[in-house]
């Protein structure tokens, strides 16, 4: 039951499908009761007259037959009871299909709500969460996990009303008729075996949850290796690990599928466990209640109750196994909805209703990313518009940690960073962000045209205005030289592309956004001389005007500007 409770939760989103979700419902418990009470009912107080021993049928039905058929018993009775037992399987065969169907569709919409959850609860976490956690991690959870997760959602949603119910029916015409049978009370205590199979049923589940475990680990570093393998080829070659990247793959994938024959193995062992103790109850069933005098007509209905009651022992049995399966693949979707936005807006943010001056400050900043090991300590500085600035420093020196805080992508360990005045917490991120164009020493570009990537800087920028950010990136002429020109796709992460080439899309992007805040790290690194020096110059012209911030290794670049900042 704890383990169910965890999915508790994911019910909350069928609410927009909730008369799906209740004509399934409705139709299980049809299912149900057609399945527990039809047949064996029919049985039990139809059969009797149909074969000539009336004394055993209930005397209101008796009564019944005599009103209506009088001597026609093998006539008008015996088409109607042939009748009645296709119609009853008929009610059973659509009830069936509108429950799977029904809840099949609520099971797909709410993977589909879930899958939307995950990737929107990802773009409000911290930089720190991309930091921590493996790509293979992330994409198994926003892609695959709820796939899985699927299969348990859809496979409870259909049995957890339709099999408790079915056994429930059945045991229902099972304690009816004990009631009113010495023999059949007798018979039934053979059903009792039932206690007996929770011991395997939790056994084997325990050990498919440990496998299930060492499944998820391995498949997310598969991910991850699969991943890096795809976006460093010429690493890969240059220094000839092809037959490392092979072996490793194919090692993981070995012990991937050690684990999963080993689950499948276990798993398989629940319907056979459930069938064989439930041999045992029948058995035992048929030895007392022949002992003890049970007709033909009483033995087959009891026959077919407990073939009804054990069935969805099994499938309960199975889905036990499932949801242990599937439980680590939950606990990590669970995490990622549970963790805490530890960068996140202020509940009543400071608008910002006109144009920023500019004016950044560092008070008493201090900064690390893991206790004790700090990366910035008290730092004071003020970045004041139209005065550039330049931070040099030795890798890893703080640098990029920097304007990091500055776009709050972090917040500061201790101290305060103002904005015009005002502590940057105050301000809504979205907001804040809207002041400041970044630009990357390893810009991304992302997998659609040239002329789409340059206008994700100002989305509603018109035509001419994309086209002049290129010109002034000096990214216009080879764009247009490009097979489709400004249409062209330039491929995921732009690799179709030069670093040099990138970096002056990347440019023309935060020329284009235009924000009062300019950011280049290292940003002119891919550019040959001629080029950098023109972007340069192209940049001491709009720091009149912005508040620009400049992070390089070159010396000549730092020479130009006369406040700088060593780290």
């Amino acid at each position: 039951m704890d383990v169910l409770r965890k999915f508790f939760p994911y019910f909350k989103l069928i609410k927009p499908v909730r008369i799906q979700f209740a004509l399934g419902i409705l139709f299980g418990v049809l299912f149900s009761l057609t399945s527990g009470f039809g047949i064996p009912l029919m049985i039990e107080i139809a059969f009797p007259i149909l074969f000539g021993n009336a004394d055993q049928a209930p005397v209101w039905l008796s009564k019944l037959v005599d009103q209506f058929f009088k001597d026609d018993i093998r006539g008008g009775f015996l088409i109607l009871c042939s009748l009645m037992i296709p119609f009853m399987m008929a009610i059973r065969a659509l009830a069936g299909w509108g429950n799977g169907f029904f809840m099949n569709y609520t099971g797909f919409y709410l993977i589909q709500k879930l899958q939307k959850e995950i990737f929107s609860k990802i773009q409000l976490l911290p930089y720190s969460f991309f930091k921590e956690n493996k790509t293979g991690e992330i994409t198994a959870s926003i892609l695959a996990y709820p796939d899985q997760i699927k299969r348990v959602i859809v496979d409870m949603s259909n049995d957890i009303v339709k099999q408790p119910l079915t056994l429930c029916a059945a045991l229902g015409f099972l304690i009816y008729k004990s009631a009113t049978s010495d023999s059949f009370f007798v018979a039934f205590i053979g059903f009792l075996s039932i206690p007996i199979l929770v011991l395997p049923i939790r056994m084997i589940g325990n050990y498919l949850s440990k496998r299930s475990r060492q499944i998820v680990k391995s498949g997310e570093a598969l991910n991850s290796w699969v991943i890096e393998t795809v976006q460093s080829p010429i690493e890969i070659r240059s220094f000839n690990l092809e037959e490392r990247q092979k072996k490793h793959f194919s090692e993981t994938l070995d012990r991937i599928f050690k684990f999963t024959v080993k689950s499948v193995r276990t798993s398989l062992l629940i319907s056979p466990s459930i069938e064989f103790v439930s041999s045992i109850g029948f058995g035992l069933a048929l030895y007392l209640g022949v002992q003890k005098g049970m007709s033909q007509g009483e033995f087959l209905a009891l026959f077919i109750a407990l073939y009804m009651a054990y069935g969805p022992i099994k499938r309960l049995g199975q889905m036990h196994g499932l949801i242990k399966q599937i439980e680590p693949p939950l606990d990590r979707v669970d995490r990622i909805l549970n963790l805490e936005e530890s960068v996140k807006s202020p509940e009543n943010p400071i608008k910002i209703t006109q144009p920023i001056k500019g004016l950044i400050e560092f008070e008493d900043v201090s900064f690390q990313y893991e206790p004790g090991k700090l990366v910035l300590e008290s730092v004071d500085i003020s970045v004041k518009p139209s005065v550039p600035l330049a931070i040099v420093g030795k890798s890893g020196s703080g640098k990029s940690s920097f304007v990091n805080l500055i776009m709050r992508l972090y917040d500061p360990t201790s101290g305060v960073i103002k904005l015009d005045g005002i502590e940057l917490k105050k301000y809504r991120l979205h907001d804040l962000r809207q002041q400041i164009a970044y630009v990357p020493q390893m810009p991304l570009l992302f997998n659609c045209s040239a002329f789409e990537n340059i206008r994700i800087g100002r989305p509603g920028a018109s035509d001419g205005e994309v086209f002049k950010a290129a010109k002034e990136a000096n990214a216009y002429d080879f764009i247009k030289n490009l097979p489709d020109g400004f249409d062209t796709i330039i491929g995921e992460q732009g690799n179709s592309l030069s670093g040099g080439q990138k970096q002056r899309i990347a440019i023309a992007r935060a020329l284009l956004k235009d924000a009062p805040i300019m950011i280049f790290d290292e940003a002119t690194s891919a550019l040959d001389e001629g080029l950098s020096k023109e972007m340069l110059d192209r940049l001491e012209l709009i720091a009149k005007e912005k508040t620009l911030i400049l992070i390089t290794h070159d010396v000549s670049i730092s020479q130009r500007i006369n406040q700088k900042v060593y780290f």
